[in-house]
């Protein structure tokens, strides 16, 4: 990814808090010659061993030969993003742009097997997503049928990436003057979107 030095995220936390809040990325990897990509929640998470992502496709898909090959992949997580018209600027001739966040993190793949294993995996992809549900009870694995759980895991292969490499990129106008920034701001809050607000939030810390 291309990151110039005004943009480049050096914060592992926030990266990390990046991809927490934003679990449903981009997945891919080299196959056959070519980029084999999906779209699917995964987790990103520091251990004893350094960063870890885990995420699970269908079993047909074709990035299963690249978990089983030891390929390397890469997740992609995008954060807030959104237009940013030059008309919002103090400065004049301006151009437009787009603001956004994003944590690209790569690796060697492995295959998850196994139903304890995926069991497992499941519930670390589910439990976060459920907590934020609450008052509502927790759904878990466990509120299923077992035999019917079996046979919905053989459906499915888990994966686990050892991440070598993660670029975290916060593109949100530091390279504008503080009025040109605040003029952004002000213009993201009036259009009042969801991604507009985030956006403009994270811009604000920047200033």
């Amino acid at each position: 990814m291309y990151t110039p030095p005004a943009f480049h995220l050096t914060d592992r936390s926030r990266a990390l808090k990046i991809a927490a809040e934003h679990p449903f990325g981009v997945f891919a990897a080299a196959l056959d010659g070519g980029i084999e990509i999906t779209h699917l929640p995964m987790k990103l998470s520091e251990g004893a061993t350094g960063l870890r992502l885990i995420g699970h496709v269908a079993k047909a898909n074709p990035l299963v030969r690249a978990f089983e090959a030891g390929a390397i992949g890469t997740a992609v997580f995008s954060g807030p993003h959104a237009y940013i018209s030059p008309d919002w600027y103090a400065a004049e001739n301006q151009v437009p742009t787009w603001n956004y966040v994003a944590v690209h993190v790569s690796g060697p793949l492995s295959p998850i097997t196994g139903e304890d294993a995926m069991k497992d995996l499941l519930a670390e992809l589910t439990d976060p997503n459920e907590s934020d549900l609450a008052p509502k009870p927790a759904w878990t694995h466990g509120k299923m049928p077992q035999d019917l759980l079996r046979r919905m895991l053989k459906g499915i292969v888990g994966f686990e990436m050892r991440v070598e490499s993660l670029i975290a990129k916060s593109k949100l106008g530091q390279n504008k003057a503080k009025a040109d920034t605040l003029g952004a701001i002000a213009g993201l809050e009036a259009r009042g979107g969801a991604g507009d607000l985030a956006t403009a939030a994270l811009m604000r810390e920047t200033l």
